[in-house]
């Protein structure tokens, strides 16, 4: 089976794995194609001028649905000379007709996608492919040294020269399908140096070396990312790691599951995002299985409501604000794919809500119709999603064989990171298949079942202590039913299992200043599990950019919390560790701190550490870039100079004891925020004052 398209001068290659060998085609005869729909006598207009175009190989008229709403209709085909050809002519036609004359289709795959989608393929290979896993830090990249290269867990000895001459031996008998690298930029530093000491080695099955895209900038709901250059190399997939999210979530076995159900191949859907994936799927479908078309462009906006409509259908998802303080006997459930489910079993699609032929005001709140003649196409596409993905995880336990137990557990957690974008990619601008209305309906949805929870849990002995989308937390009161019982009950009127997650002896519900401390932050908590262990989420040992050091004496306060609940156990450790600080026992990597920058060195106005970390990379030859990431240890807080932090790979030296040491006690202070003590009373006993927390002791703690 074909597992790897390249296209070299234009024309097509799709590589073959059997058990001879990997085998090329060539597909000299391969052209992509886009569609046109618009006026007939205009279409033929345009049919007669294309075909006196450079680079339009055939026109035909076709019979498609151009969009889900759309019943079939003839539609231009217009096949080009190449992938690198194919947007000019789309531009041609807009600018030699008008942008408004005509709608286009099909015009913004990418090229492998396009060809397995054309030519139905899917590029799942039958034989287990060949990995060779290539690292080098990105110091010894910039440095251009090759002696510090990492092959598959170990480095290499010996000289570059030797290195490389290692190298060519590991191609030669191994033959890797799959070169999985820490960066792209070293398979372009192992190409210069093959040139350099004369050798005739390729990377590839054919001697071609490409640059698909250069590395740029992008941003995303208000972050910056920062998207790595991305090389190809002829007959072998190329697997970035600092530009893939998904491998590092969902494994390489998961991705194999998700490139088969989006005939995306697996070079392109390891560096896609979530978003592009789950469009992949649902173009796939829409064109294989649906024959509808997928726009060039989403045109479809958001029509006018009333005001009351609008401040209904803007509110967002459910939210029951937890009391600030430590719960007892806590109890937690979680609905099972709210969002998807509420998409698969309500029938949300862009051409079931508020369709033409309908009229049920269905929606709760909104009175927004839903097509009852007809299956959504986007419930369709999570249907198979949701429920395989249930099927996996009731039996991947039982699986016996190790290799098809993490293949399932990947495809487990590929398929989960879709179901959790499906809902947001509804309501974004570039969703080839979304619509605002749509994700305005599924917040409706779920605010009337997390509602219809609620009130179930309380009528059956239970009082609520926080509730967030798809999330409920309730105590048990005196004569309550069983708690597993009534989320069965709830299970069944609702039609979406409410699955018991867990059972706790006591949470912490962080408030979210000193100012509002009446007011929790929604995901801010920590707390102990029944089963002995502790749950955190939002506090600083959660945080990337906190530093190891400061992760685990949080956690160290929060196990020290759990005897009897007194804050001076808290403050306990806190001085210990205090005093390791001062002592100068800390391991310096225990302290690296980790950061995203969200602009060049050369935009900075203020000379934060951020600033003084650029301009030891700088000195470095390293060239951090908005959306990376940067690694230091804070040297001399007060000195304003690059002498402020010491990187990653750098000799460290030292560190500052007042900066960590502030560190400390804010985590500190997150743990004890619930059990209402101040900073200054933290401070006060650590400066041995006599400040007594037994009045916090018997701190008012909810439904207890």
């Amino acid at each position: 089976m074909t597992f790897k398209i390249d296209f070299i001068d234009g024309k097509a290659i799709s590589w073959r794995k059997t058990e001879s060998g990997v085998r090329p085609r060539h597909h000299e005869n391969y052209h992509p194609r886009f569609y046109i729909e618009g006026d007939r006598s205009k279409l033929h207009k345009s049919r007669v001028w294309l075909s006196q175009q450079d680079d339009v190989v055939a026109t035909c008229f076709e019979t498609w649905r151009p969009t889900l709403s759309k019943p079939e209709q003839k539609v231009l085909r217009v096949d080009v000379s190449s992938t690198e050809k194919l947007k000019q002519v789309a531009h041609r036609v807009k600018k030699g007709f008008g942008r408004s004359t005509f709608r286009f289709y099909n015009v913004d795959f990418s090229p492998q996608f396009r060809f397995c989608l054309q030519n139905e393929i899917c590029p799942v290979p039958s034989q287990e492919l060949e990995r060779v896993k290539l690292r080098l830090h990105r110091k010894h990249l910039a440095d251009e040294n090759l002696e510090h290269l990492n092959v598959d867990g170990e480095k290499i000895a010996g000289t570059e020269e030797e290195v490389l001459d290692t190298l060519i031996q590991v191609w030669n008998k191994r033959e890797p399908d799959i070169i999985q690298v820490s960066r792209g930029q070293v398979l372009q530093l192992i190409r210069k140096k093959a040139q350099e000491y004369g050798s005739n080695f390729s990377l590839g099955r054919i001697d071609k070396f490409q640059e698909l895209a250069e590395g740029n900038k992008v941003t995303s709901y208000g972050k910056t990312q920062y998207a790595a250059a991305r090389y190809n190399i002829p007959g072998r997939i190329v697997i970035d790691e600092s530009n893939s999210f998904m491998l590092g979530e969902a494994t390489l076995k998961g991705l194999w599951d998700l490139v088969e159900r989006s005939y995306r191949p697996m070079q392109e859907l390891a560096w896609g995002s979530i978003g592009r994936i789950l469009t992949s799927i649902e173009v796939k479908k829409a064109f294989l299985e649906e024959n509808t078309l997928t726009p060039w462009k989403n045109w479809s906006g958001e029509k006018p409501k009333k005001a009351s409509t609008l401040h209904k259908a803007d509110r967002g998802g459910f939210i029951f604000n937890p009391e600030p303080g430590v719960h007892r006997d806590v109890y937690e459930a979680d609905f099972a794919s709210l969002f998807p489910n509420i998409m698969v079993k309500e029938n949300i699609s862009p051409e079931t809500v508020n369709c033409s032929c309908c009229s049920n005001s269905q929606v709760p709140e909104l009175d927004f119709d839903i097509c009852q003649k007809q299956r959504g196409f986007i419930s369709e596409v999570l249907r198979p999603l949701v429920e395989d993905r249930q099927e996996m995880k009731e039996k991947v336990d039982d699986i016996e064989d190790e290799g098809r137990r993490k293949y399932v557990k990947g495809s487990i957690d590929a398929i989960k990171w879709i179901l959790v974008s499906c809902f947001g990619y509804m309501g974004h601008a570039h969703a080839s298949y979304g619509a605002i209305k749509c994700h305005q309906a599924i917040q409706a949805f779920d605010r009337n079942i997390m509602v219809k929870s609620k009130e179930m849990f309380e009528s059956s002995g239970y009082s609520i202590s926080h509730g967030i989308i798809d999330s409920i937390w309730v105590q048990k009161q005196d004569g309550a039913r069983d708690f597993e019982e009534v989320c069965s009950i709830i299970s069944d009127e609702v039609g979406i299992e409410l699955e018991p997650e867990y059972e706790f002896d006591w949470v912490a519900f962080v408030p979210r200043s000193s100012s509002k401390a009446d007011i929790s932050t929604l995901n801010r908590y920590f707390g102990k599990r029944k089963n002995g262990e502790f749950k955190t989420a939002g506090i600083e040992l959660e945080q990337s950019s906190t530093c190891q050091y400061v992760k685990d004496s949080q956690m160290e306060m929060i196990k020290a919390l759990d005897k009897d609940l007194d804050p001076e156990d808290a403050i306990e450790v806190l001085e210990g560790r205090l005093e390791d600080l001062k002592k100068g026992n800390i391991d310096l990597d225990n302290l690296l701190i980790q950061k995203k920058v969200s602009k060049s060195l050369e935009a900075y106005q203020s000379a934060n550490r951020n600033f003084h970390a650029l301009k030891r990379y700088r000195k470095h030859n390293i060239d951090i870039k908005p959306g990376q990431k940067v690694r230091y240890v804070v040297r001399n807080d007060s000195v304003d100079s690059m002498d402020r932090v010491r990187l990653g790979f750098e000799d460290k030296h030292s560190y500052d004891t007042s900066f960590y040491t502030e560190q400390l006690i804010r985590s500190c202070e997150s743990v004890l925020d619930p059990f209402n003590v101040s900073r200054s009373q933290i401070e006060s006993l650590l400066n041995g004052k006599d400040c007594r927390l037994t009045q916090h002791k018997g701190q008012k703690q909810p439904g207890t």
